[in-house]
């Protein structure tokens, strides 16, 4: 009897650890939006490419998730972007449409940005898919009627050579709007070096000081020819006209790009950026709203060379979305697991990391918080746009 009531106390304390240890993991639950693998039949064209899949939520609640497509592959001149709606907040997904077509050049949709009046206002652009994303030829276009139908195109130009990529905006505690860039700055001399030797030079002058790569017919890349690095857009246009440039990032030779940004709670802007075969995350601090910025530093966040993602929870937390995969320079890795780690003191240190997806490459995750719930969407294989609805372990209680 005595051994029954030691075994039904051990089977009652398992349990309960395994169900804290269950509350303090995060869930995930996916719906495949768009499914390449299938293929979408259009107009004598089999679209399967399914390439950074974006999501916003139009002011009627609907969601539109919209992604880079074609044929096959990209960079390609039949790239475009499809778009799919759901109506029910992502439990199920319309047929797919061409919401952006290819023309003379292929065609890209990176932000949709709804206004406090509800209009929606959506930054696109042309790009030479030859050129490999180093130009860009933008428009904004506006809806208002929840994305259903836009107005005519109009030609916008953020810098005058037309380098320049620009990603979701941010708005800061002082009212204004941040929009993170990456820009493609053509060096006057292209970096010769093999991309090891890069991945570890300080400056630019060490990088153009390297020994040329010993194979004679190596050709540098879009990473040697052309400088990249991040800035920040602003504005305190309601509807994101007239955006001011200030100081840029680039103090690291082979490059940084695909930036991600939140605001501390002490008023500086942290930024997260890709670091081109660098292994780990670099960040960059702005103690001025964006005007200028420290220079960037490799973080202790392990980085395949992928896109990663910030936002703010409602509850006060710091989400980072990305691929917890890396660290080791001069190398990249695959974009396999999808991870979120969370932050409750400031991005200091990250108290939750849970390997969230795995299996594939997942990549380019685009956060979005739907009734106070953390969602996104993002592309896997390159096949699939999915969208995931995100069950976030409670706030820890303080000791």
């Amino acid at each position: 009897m005595k051994r029954l009531m030691v075994l039904a106390v051990n089977s009652l304390i398992l349990a309960a650890l395994s169900a804290a240890q269950d509350a303090s993991h995060i869930r995930v639950h996916e719906t495949i939006v768009f499914d390449g693998l299938k293929g979408w039949a259009h107009d004598g064209v089999t679209y399967r490419l399914a390439c950074g899949a974006n999501i916003a939520q139009m002011p009627n609640g609907d969601l539109l998730c919209w992604w880079l497509s074609g044929s096959d592959n990209e960079p390609s001149t039949d790239n475009n972007v499809l778009a799919s709606r759901s109506t029910d907040k992502g439990k199920s997904w319309g047929e797919p449409y061409i919401l952006l077509a290819a023309d003379k050049e292929a065609g890209a949709l990176t932000l949709m940005h709804v206004t406090l009046s509800g209009k929606v206002i959506a930054f696109g652009a042309g790009w030479p898919s030859e050129l490999q994303y180093t130009v860009w030829h933008y428009f904004r276009m506006e809806s208002t009627d929840n994305g259903f139908t836009w107005s005519a195109r109009e030609p916008v130009h953020f810098r005058a050579s037309d380098d320049m990529m620009v990603e979701h905006p941010l708005r800061l505690a002082n009212g204004e709007y941040l929009c993170p860039t990456s820009f493609f700055e053509k060096r006057p001399k292209p970096l010769l070096a093999g991309i090891p030797e890069l991945a570890r030079a300080k400056s630019e002058a060490e990088a153009l000081a390297l020994p040329p790569h010993p194979d004679p017919t190596f050709k540098p890349d879009k990473f040697a020819t052309h400088r990249h690095g991040c800035s920040a857009l602003i504005t305190s246009d309601l509807e994101l006209r007239n955006p001011t440039e200030y100081q840029g990032v680039r103090n690291r030779p082979l490059g940084l790009l695909e930036s991600t940004v939140v605001q501390l709670k002490d008023g500086r802007i942290a930024m997260l950026m890709r670091a081109e075969y660098g292994g780990f995350l670099w960040r960059a601090d702005s103690k001025d709203n964006g005007r200028t910025w420290t220079e960037a530093w490799q973080t202790e966040i392990p980085n395949p060379t992928s896109l990663a993602a910030l936002i703010r929870l409602p509850d006060g937390r710091i989400a980072l979305i990305h691929n917890a995969k890396g660290c080791v320079v001069g190398e990249r890795a695959v974009r396999d697991p999808l991870s979120i780690w969370l932050s409750d003191d400031e991005m200091e240190s990250w108290s939750v990391r849970d390997d969230v997806i795995t299996g594939g490459m997942l990549a380019y995750p685009c956060p979005l918080l739907v009734d106070g719930r953390l969602v996104f969407s993002y592309d896997h294989n390159r096949r699939q746009a999915r969208f995931v609805e995100v069950d976030l372990p409670p706030v820890p209680a303080e000791k």
